[in-house]
């Protein structure tokens, strides 16, 4: 007896998001030089994280962020949580 499935259609993958962090650029314009500087404000405000861990954010160099940390942010940045980011999924490679 012969296979008389058709061969299962291809898939094709959505293009693949990459989101970045602008947490540079919010401490530019809040004219916040150091991540040292940044991690005090965010610890007086309560955000428990480490200075590595904030350094790791700053860098775009993090596998994770904490809903407290967007959130510490964007409080302390005073803008949206989607402001924190920038998607570049749809820029040019």
């Amino acid at each position: 007896m012969t296979n008389t499935h058709a061969p299962a259609p291809k898939r094709t993958l959505a293009p693949q998001r990459k989101a970045v962090l602008r947490v540079q650029v919010l401490m530019a314009e809040h004219d916040i030089r150091f991540v040292t500087e940044l991690w005090k404000r965010l610890n007086a405000m309560g955000v428990d994280i480490s200075h590595s861990q904030l350094t790791r954010v700053v860098n775009n160099s993090t596998k994770s962020l904490s809903i407290d940390l967007l959130e510490g942010l964007a409080t302390l940045f005073d803008c949206p949580v989607s402001s924190l980011f920038k998607d570049v999924s749809a820029e040019p490679a």
